[in-house]
Order: C-alpha cells, then sequence, then structure tokens
C-alpha cells in the first residue's frame, strides 16, 4: 500500500515537473520561485514578504491570463531518423508553416516526446522497497525513467504563409519505440514569464538502438564447419543462381537444379552443380534471465550484445543471435544473410524474462549445435543452470567464451568451478566499467 502512494505522488510530481518545464519560461521559474518563498516567509509582521508575494504572484497571474488569447494556424514537416543510439544526440531538421495572414513571430518549439510510464514493478525495483531492501548497491544505474530529452528552441519570424526551418538536437536515454507525437509551439507572454501553447500533432517513432562498445581484435573460438547448402547457405539467395558447373544429369538429380536454357541448346538434360563450403559460424547468446532488482545490469548485457553483433558479421563468418523473451528468438546475419542493423534492432526491444528457463535456451542452441563452430555466452548470473549449458556445450566439442555481468571484477566463482563446467575464456565485466572490461577480449 506504502509503494503505491508513493508510485500516485511519483506520477502526480512527474506530470507537474513536465507541465512547468512546458509551460513557465526560465525567468517565470525564478518568479514562480521567489513567490514561493515569500509566501513561506512571510506573516502579520513579514509585510515586505507579503508585498513580495503578491507582487510576484500579480505578474505570475497576468502572464497566466495572456496564455488562452494565443492563437495561430501553424503546421510542421519534418522527416526523423530511422534509428538512433542510446545517449547519442541527434538532430531534426523541423520546417515550421506559417498557415495565417500574418509573420508569425517570437515563436518558440518544443518537441512532444511520449515519456514511457513508469510502472509500480519499475519503482519497486529501483527504490529495492518490492524486497524490504534499501541499500543502493553498487555498480551501474537503473535505466533512466525519462525516454528523451530536448529544449525549447526559439523559432525565427516565419513570413505570411511562408515556412522557416530550425534543428532539433534530442537525446535518448532509453532504447526502443521513441514515439515522437508532434510539437508544442507557443508564444511566451509580454513580461516573458509564461508560455501560451499550440499542439501540431505529427506522429513518428524512431527505434533507440542499444549503445555499443569499442572491441579491441578478436580471434574467435572454433574452426569452419561444413554447412549444408554451401555458397547457397552463405548468400542466402537459393538454389537457382549459385553454381560451380554444369553436369550431365543423373537420375535421382532435382529437376530444380536443371538448367533449361543450356539444356535446350545441348539438346540433353544438364544440371546445375553447387560448391559446398566449410563456413566459421558463431552463436551469439544472450541471457535474458533475471530479477528486476538487475535491470541495469541487464541494459549491459544488450550493449555487449550489440556491441558483438556489429563486430562479429565483419569477420566473414556467419552470427547467430539467440535469446529467449516472451518468445524464442534466433536470427542468422553475415555473409549476405542479413546486416547488423537487423540484430540491434532485435536487441532494442529485448525484455528480461523473469523466470528462469535455461532448459528453453539450450534447447535453441543445440538445435544448431552440429554447424556451429563456437559460442559466445554473454551471461547476467553463475549459477548450477548456467554452468550445466556451458558443460553440455563442451560436451559437444563446441568452444565457449562466457561474458559475465557482474557487481564486481572477482573470478573467484570460476576457480570454483569443476574443469568440465569452464569455459575456453572467461571475462567479468564489472558494472559501470563494462568497457574497460572488454579490453581483456584482445588477443594475447
Amino acid at each position: 500500500m506504502f509503494l503505491r502512494w508513493i508510485h500516485r505522488i511519483y506520477r502526480l510530481s512527474r506530470w507537474v515537473s513536465l507541465w512547468v518545464r512546458r509551460r513557465l519560461t526560465t525567468p517565470g521559474i525564478l518568479v514562480a520561485a521567489g513567490a514561493l518563498l515569500a509566501a513561506g516567509a512571510s506573516n502579520t509582521e513579514q509585510t515586505v514578504a507579503l508585498q513580495a508575494f503578491l507582487f510576484l504572484a500579480g505578474m505570475l497571474g497576468t502572464a497566466m491570463v495572456w496564455a488562452p488569447f494565443f492563437h495561430a494556424r501553424l503546421g510542421i514537416l519534418r522527416q526523423p531518423p530511422r534509428f538512433v543510439t542510446v545517449g547519442v544526440p541527434f538532430n531534426q531538421r523541423v520546417e515550421v508553416q506559417n498557415l495565417t495572414q500574418s509573420p508569425q513571430r517570437g515563436l518558440e518549439y518544443l518537441e512532444d516526446i511520449q515519456e514511457p510510464p513508469l510502472s509500480l514493478s519499475e519503482l519497486a525495483a529501483r527504490t529495492r522497497l518490492g524486497r524490504g531492501n534499501r541499500k543502493i548497491q553498487p555498480g551501474a544505474s537503473p535505466p533512466p525513467i525519462r525516454g528523451a530529452q530536448t529544449q525549447c528552441l526559439p523559432i525565427p519570424t516565419v513570413p505570411t504563409r511562408g515556412r522557416t526551418e530550425i534543428s532539433v538536437e534530442i537525446v535518448a536515454w532509453r532504447r526502443g519505440p521513441l514515439m515522437l507525437a508532434g510539437a508544442w509551439i507557443g508564444r511566451p507572454d509580454p513580461l516573458g514569464l509564461f508560455r501560451g501553447f499550440q499542439r501540431v500533432r505529427d506522429p513518428h517513432t524512431v527505434l533507440v538502438l542499444p549503445k555499443r562498445y569499442p572491441l579491441p581484435p578478436l580471434r574467435l573460438p572454433g574452426n569452419s564447419h561444413y554447412q549444408r547448402g554451401g555458397v547457397e547457405f552463405a548468400s542466402g539467395i537459393g538454389e537457382a543462381e549459385e553454381f560451380v558447373a554444369l553436369r550431365d544429369y543423373r537420375r535421382g538429380d532435382s529437376l530444380r537444379r536443371v538448367h533449361w536454357r543450356s539444356a535446350a541448346r545441348m539438346g540433353k538434360l544438364v544440371v546445375k552443380e553447387f560448391q559446398d563450403e566449410h563456413l566459421v559460424r558463431h552463436a551469439l547468446v544472450l541471457d535474458t534471465y533475471c530479477d528486476a532488482s538487475r535491470d541495469a545490469d541487464f541494459e549491459e548485457a544488450v550493449a555487449v550484445a550489440a556491441s558483438f553483433a556489429c563486430t562479429v558479421p565483419d569477420q566473414e563468418s556467419v552470427l547467430d543471435l539467440m535469446f529467449v523473451g516472451p518468445r524464442a528468438i534466433h536470427i542468422t546475419t553475415g555473409r549476405g544473410m542479413g546486416h547488423s542493423i537487423q540484430l540491434l534492432e532485435v536487441l532494442a526491444t529485448a525484455t528480461p524474462c523473469r523466470e528462469l528457463q535455461v532448459s528453453e535456451l539450450e534447447a535453441l542452441i543445440f538445435r544448431q549445435r552440429d554447424t556451429l563452430s563456437g559460442v559466445i555466452l554473454v551471461l547476467l548470473d553463475w549459477d548450477e543452470p548456467r554452468r550445466h549449458l556451458v558443460k553440455q556445450l563442451k560436451l559437444h566439442q563446441l568452444p565457449v567464451w562466457v561474458l559475465l555481468i557482474s557487481e564486481n571484477s572477482s573470478d573467484e566463482t570460476l576457480r570454483a568451478t569443476p574443469p568440465e563446467q569452464r569455459p575456453e575464456r572467461w571475462i567479468v565485466l564489472q558494472s559501470g566499467r563494462v568497457a574497460e572490461g572488454l579490453h581483456q577480449l584482445k588477443d594475447p
């Protein structure tokens, strides 16, 4: 019950904060703060404080009365980028249109960003009240509450039936879809304290990709493995065009492999002969099982997986991204089968799972075990189910790398692990210092 009241108070305070930032100018905020201070200090004997309060409150009230009289027919044209990255500012070109018969001066532009709501469970995880643990654990901070940040910008004079262009800088703080609903276009009152706004709707959705860390030069584990289909598999364009030679038709050959143009010219059936290849193929496995109190570590795990997703396909190898969310996810890229941006799109919407189901993840990996050269595991814990997963992979002669997101950089847990459950390479990435820890991957 107490947490519910905190949640309600938070929602109310957040609404008030957004309203103040949208409506009050910087001088208006100073005047409002001065009025509150004067009100707190005024009494029957402090007439100067009372006079200051009445004066400041009168100024602010006059400015607020002016706001409803702001009317202007305005429009906007913009084309936000399709993808942006967490924490990296991006600029959006906005064209403001004046649909009236008079020039518009002194306007201000504020992007209308739909903020993601903070659920009760998220609030409990942040305050540790849900589990009765108020201790703030060290490491990375929880994901930001605000989805994005922008500033109110002045708009140059817009001529009659004309248009002007401005550049709006936005910083996205949370990965996933970012809803840009439109814009608030307003004008401060003559005193410059309070804004009158008109809302212009122009919804767009921008996908915020997870942050990435630079990786040192890598030599990934394992050797190339035979892939059924060879070049066809690597190119991803099917049997119809990838072949190395023509040969006479043999009984049992598929008619789909007949090269009909050559058969018509030669007067006999000839088929296309395909080349089989040995390809390097790695599985990048993201651990999604964690308690709500470790959502910050999960964000770091997603960032690490995104870093590998951008690096491994550049090494002329095939990469399989695997994780379990509301459903099992398995996407293959590399060697003409897709681009790393597809992996980043999927990782941008990955969500943590609260119930431990490592067996489901294990089944997902073992469907491809015969074609894999190695496995890269990005883990959030090193418990018995995860150790069992590594053991099973090693029993199938699969080299394993483990990158463990932890609150400390100790490897005592690994030393206590039986040899048959130890991965070939083990890196502990301390929360908040992941970039430094990834440098340990550099080839000796």
